[in-house]
């Protein structure tokens, strides 16, 4: 029997996503859109269309009441998408599907975040957003996280890959390495050179 339940990544976004609500972020034909309304969309994604630019993951479709069926999750964020998600605000409630599709604990996943987990659990409470800070770090390892899926077979490798040390990041974690910036874009280097081969 299918099931119909979202997996923790699914999840994740649609809350990363959730205060966008209702609108519509365009940047020519690169769209993120969350509608209330099936089949409402604004005329960019029409001219999109027209042009026959129709790639997979290039929409982020999100409604409310059938999340499993509509939602995509992004291949890629814009610098300009990734700052009106931070400027909107990330509800701290992503922590626990971060945890869960990363097989971490809560702990850990506020961590990876550059938080600790007492005021983590604070925001929680309080339906707070994540900080600023936070929430830039949500998305780094949010693009990761694509990246990684891309590279290897299954997202459990994936997931595990991103868990383990490693020798080119002197014994750290790609998680914990992607806590700051150039932290992640030595991950990314990596990650390339595992799949596409060439001198890391």
């Amino acid at each position: 029997m299918s099931s119909t339940a979202a997996s923790p990544l699914h999840n994740l976004w649609s809350i990363v996503l959730s205060k966008v609500g209702g609108a519509h972020i365009e940047l020519g034909d690169n769209i993120i859109i969350t509608n209330n309304k099936v089949g409402s969309a604004p005329r960019a994604a029409g001219k999109a269309a027209a042009k026959g630019d129709s790639k997979p993951g290039r929409h982020a479709h999100v409604h409310r009441k059938s999340a499993v069926e509509l939602f995509t999750i992004p291949d890629h964020l814009s610098a300009r998408q990734a700052y009106f998600i931070v400027k909107l605000g990330i509800p701290s409630r992503s922590l626990e599907p971060l945890s869960d599709h990363l097989g971490i604990g809560k702990g850990a996943a506020a961590g990876v975040l550059g938080m600790d987990r007492a005021t983590a659990n604070r925001r929680v409470a309080k339906d707070d957003v994540l900080p600023t800070y936070a929430a830039e770090s949500m998305l780094r390892l949010l693009e990761l996280d694509a990246m990684a899926r891309d590279t290897f077979e299954t997202d459990e490798e994936a997931t595990a890959w991103l868990r383990q040390p490693h020798p080119m990041l002197d014994g750290e974690t790609p998680l914990d390495c992607a806590k700051s910036g150039f932290g992640a874009e030595r991950v990314k280097d990596i990650l390339n050179a595992i799949k596409y081969g060439g001198v890391v």
